[in-house]
Parts: structure tokens; C-alpha cells; sequence
């Protein structure tokens, strides 16, 4: 068989963007899928007439002049997705408060001052610093080597004051009232962990990056994946569906190819796996080619919590139950103690989602679609089909607590569970965001996209960019850089932007 430059391990939107990408810069590119169709997480299903996009609800940065749009111009496809904003940011339900944050950083600032008249003061001082922190680190160099490290510490003094901190730290810092604390950190589910865990680096860039507003892509993100494919295809070469890589070909313990099902072996210069890390080296490449210290290493790591996902229709008016496109649902105001019973197993972190709002042709005219997300502990060992109706039920209710009535108007068309999670993308646990986003797995604490292994890549949400449908694009594009730069063609995949953490050094 003839081979390839690069083979693309997945097709996810990590793998999907690199392999569009470096197929655009000339290379031959063929990206293996073991699913009938492409997308990961970012793949649709249907029921009927219903179009339910599993795990993906919104993008960043995705406005006119945007990272995602700009990928997609570049590969030729841009006029085959359209992006919507979204009038709200979203809304929060809290048990005696519900309020709206709105895009933009001034209209986000002014509408939780109003709130919390006795933390204005606080809540314009760490506005600031914010605002400070995210300039520092979009000015570091892209890579920053042992000789530049004490310059960026000079350029960028708050990045390496707060790289470890999580969000709880600082926020206690500026802000005297818990409750305001937990109104800022709403937006902790989206990324898996509570204020006292999750990475303040990483919540600051993301939510500076909702300031500029939430975008959907009509017709479902599967217009994305769709593009993304075409791309890959229109630029010469080859997604391949239904074919499950089985094993990472070594050659002088360089990658040289890919085997799939079957048996028929891919030739490459190059390997970039979107694939979960145990299942790329524990059972592509196998233990014994990586080196005892990287199974340590990967074996260190914490897992994000996975999730319980209802699918259904809304029989009632959303505008009318007080929802917007996507509403957090708090039933206390004490994130830790919702950390605390999510590990015992009961579903937290609650958001609701109504795509309809923003597309109406994902349902028959007039039909609202409805998608309640509870994080859960990421174990996907075949025990939630047992406790599932008793789960979905359990999340109903507490939802109905703060907005009555959309127990009753909520008629579920599908569940998914760990397992099924696990089931299409092979995520360890069912994790829905890779590693838990904590200071210590953050950044350049996260998988390296280069790997100990010569000619083998990551991308996804597993390596150093880390969570989000924006952040595994921009992966894709870090990636493809790398892999074209060692391929002979530097130069040929451009800087398009976005958020990163690749101009952040290893340190401590």
C-alpha cells in the first residue's frame, strides 16, 4: 500500500483539525477512525427527528476574525459551517438567587457588582488582574527555553505567581463573601472541577474568552467535523471509518505506520494519535517501547469526572421555566460540599442546555430540545445501566427544586452513562475531559504534544492545551506545526491564534 506522510490516530476534533491542517501544507494525510462515523465527542446522533449533539454545546472564540473560523478558511471550508452567538454567556440558578451573565468583560463586571454590592471593590480589583494575567500570557514567547525563562518571569510575573494556584486561592484574595465567590466560579462544571481544584490559569482563560461571547454552528457541530473531514479529503487524503487502529508500527523505535482491524499496516513518516494516552502507549505502541518513566507518569495522573447525559424534548416553553441556551443549576451555594457528594456518586455539577433556542432546525418546528449534564465519577465498568433511571431521576428532581416544572415538561428521548461515553470515544472511565484540569495537570503538567517515542504526537484533549472544543482545535493546530516543521515543511501550518499554554514553561 502506498504510504502516507502522516497517519491521524482518531477523529476527534484534536485529530481532525491536525490532519486538515497538514494535509492544506502539502502533506499526504490519512486520519483512521474506529466509529462508522467521524466526530468523538463532537459526533451527532439522531432519534427520529431530533438531532442531539452528546457533549459539545458551545464553542469560544468562534465571532468574525476568530481561531475556528480562521482554521476553517484556511483549509477551504469556511463557507460550509455558519456560528450563531448566543444573547447569554448563561445563566446561573443558585437556591435563593438566579442571574444572567452576559457577554462582554464590563456587562459580566457590572452585573455581579450589582449582586454583591459589598464586594465591588474586590470584584474590580480581580477584574483587573484578570484582565493583567490573560495580556501576560498571550505576550510570552510561543516557546520559552531554560535561557529565557528568568525574561518571562520578568514579562509575565503574574502567570508564574498564580500557575499553580487554583481558583479558590485567588479568589479568596479579592472577594470577603463566599457567595460571590461561588457566582464567579459558576462556570466550574464546564471544566470538571470545583473552585478549590480546578487551575486558575485555566478558568481565566476561558472565561476571558467567553466575555467575547458563545458561539453554536447551525445544523450541529457536526458541521464542523463534516468541514474538518472535507478538508482533509479535498486536500488529498483519506479519512478511513470503521478502521480501529490496533497498533503503532515501530521502526528503530521510530513510529512508522499504523495497523488497523484486518491487519493492513499504513505506512508514515509520522503518527499523531487524538487517542486517550493509556490506550495510545499501553496498547498501540506497548509499555515495553515507552520506557518504564512515562507509565509512571501516566499512571499518576487524576481522571476528569465523566457524566450522566439526558437527551429529550422540552414540552413546555423554555422562555416560560426561565432558561436560556445554557443554565447552571446549583442546589447550594457550597461547591465543595457538590464535589463532595458528585464523588460519593450523586450527579453535580448540573448545567441545562437548550440548542433549539439557538437552532431550531435540530427538532420539528416549534419542538425545543432539552440536555440535562450531572458530572459523575469517571468509572465506566458497566454498573450504570443498574442505577441509570434511578440517576436521571435523581437529576430531574434536583433540577425541578430550582426551576419548577421542568420535571414534568422533560421527556427523555436518550440517556447516556460513563459507559456510554466510554463506548464511542474509548476515554478512560468515560472521562469527559481527559485529565482532572487541576494546577498540577495543567499546561506543560499535561502530556507534551512530542512524545518520548520519535515520530509520534498527541493531540487532544489529553496533551498540553487541554479542555474544550476550542482548546482541542487550537491542539490540532500546535500539533500540525510540530509534525510539518519535522517533516521538512516548516513554516506551512500558520499561527491562527486562540488561547494557549505552549508559551507557558515546565517549572516546579
Amino acid at each position: 500500500m502506498t504510504g502516507y506522510d502522516v497517519v491521524v490516530i482518531g477523529s476527534g476534533l484534536g485529530g481532525l483539525s491536525a490532519a486538515a491542517l497538514l494535509a492544506r501544507a502539502g502533506l499526504h494525510v490519512a486520519v483512521v477512525e474506529r466509529n462508522e462515523h467521524p466526530g468523538g465527542y463532537a459526533q451527532v446522533f439522531r432519534r427520529g427527528e431530533y438531532v442531539f449533539d452528546p457533549a459539545i454545546h458551545f464553542t469560544l472564540d468562534a465571532g468574525p476574525g476568530g481561531f475556528t473560523p480562521k482554521l476553517l478558511e484556511h483549509v477551504g471550508v469556511a463557507d460550509r459551517v455558519r456560528f450563531v452567538a448566543s444573547e447569554h454567556t448563561y445563566r446561573s440558578f443558585f437556591p435563593d438567587l438566579t442571574f444572567d451573565a452576559m457577554p462582554g468583560r464590563d456587562a459580566f463586571l457590572r452585573s455581579h457588582q450589582e449582586l454583591f454590592p459589598a464586594d465591588s471593590d474586590g470584584l474590580a480589583r480581580l477584574f483587573e488582574m484578570r484582565q493583567a494575567i490573560f495580556a501576560q500570557l498571550a505576550a510570552l514567547p510561543q516557546k520559552v527555553g531554560p535561557d529565557g525563562l528568568e525574561a518571562a518571569m520578568a514579562t509575565a510575573p503574574l502567570v508564574f505567581r498564580h500557575r499553580m494556584s487554583s481558583v479558590e486561592d485567588v479568589l479568596k484574595e479579592y472577594l470577603r463573601d463566599s457567595r460571590t465567590a461561588a457566582a464567579v466560579a459558576s462556570i466550574w462544571p464546564y471544566v470538571g472541577s470545583p473552585p478549590s481544584r480546578m487551575s486558575f490559569l485555566l478558568f481565566n482563560q476561558m472565561l476571558e474568552t467567553m466575555h467575547a461571547g458563545c458561539y453554536y454552528p447551525l445544523g450541529s457541530f457536526q458541521t464542523v467535523v463534516d468541514a474538518l473531514a472535507a478538508a482533509v479529503v479535498e486536500n488529498g487524503g483519506d479519512v478511513l471509518l470503521g478502521a480501529a487502529a490496533t497498533k503503532i508500527v515501530l521502526r528503530e523505535g521510530r513510529a512508522a505506520g499504523v495497523e488497523v482491524a484486518g491487519g493492513t499496516v499504513l505506512p508514515a513518516r509520522a503518527v499523531v494519535s487524538n487517542a486517550d494516552p493509556q490506550h495510545t502507549f499501553g496498547e498501540l505502541v506497548g509499555w515495553d517501547a515507552t520506557g518504564p518513566s512515562l507509565r509512571r507518569r501516566i499512571g499518576r495522573y487524576k481522571l476528569s469526572p465523566s457524566a450522566v447525559v439526558l437527551y429529550g424534548v422540552l414540552n413546555a416553553d423554555p422562555d416560560a421555566l426561565g432558561l436560556v441556551h445554557e443554565s447552571f443549576v446549583f442546589p447550594s451555594w457550597d461547591h465543595e460540599r457538590t464535589w463532595s457528594e458528585l464523588q460519593a456518586g450523586r450527579p453535580g455539577g448540573i448545567w441545562v442546555s437548550v440548542p433549539t433556542l439557538l437552532d431550531p432546525s435540530l427538532a420539528p418546528p416549534g419542538v425545543h430540545l432539552c440536555v440535562v449534564t450531572g458530572l459523575v465519577p469517571a468509572r465506566a465498568d458497566g454498573s450504570w445501566r443498574a442505577v441509570r433511571d434511578d440517576v436521571a431521576d435523581r437529576m430531574l428532581r434536583d433540577v425541578d427544586a430550582l426551576i419548577p416544572g421542568l420535571r414534568d415538561a422533560f421527556e427523555i428521548v436518550e440517556v447516556a452513562t460513563p459507559d456510554t461515553l466510554h463506548r464511542y470515544t474509548n476515554s478512560s472511565g468515560g472521562a469527559t475531559y481527559g485529565w482532572e484540569n487541576i494546577p498540577a495537570q495543567t499546561a506543560s503538567k499535561r502530556l507534551a504534544h512530542r512524545t518520548p517515542v520519535d515520530g509520534l504526537f498527541l493531540s487532544g484533549q489529553w496533551a498540553e492545551e487541554g479542555t474544550s472544543s476550542l482548546r482541542v482545535l487550537t491542539s490540532g493546530r500546535a500539533t500540525a506545526a510540530m509534525v510539518a516543521a519535522d517533516l521538512g515543511s516548516p513554516g506551512t501550518v500558520p499561527d491562527l491564534g486562540g488561547p494557549s499554554f505552549l508559551n507557558l514553561p515546565a517549572r516546579g
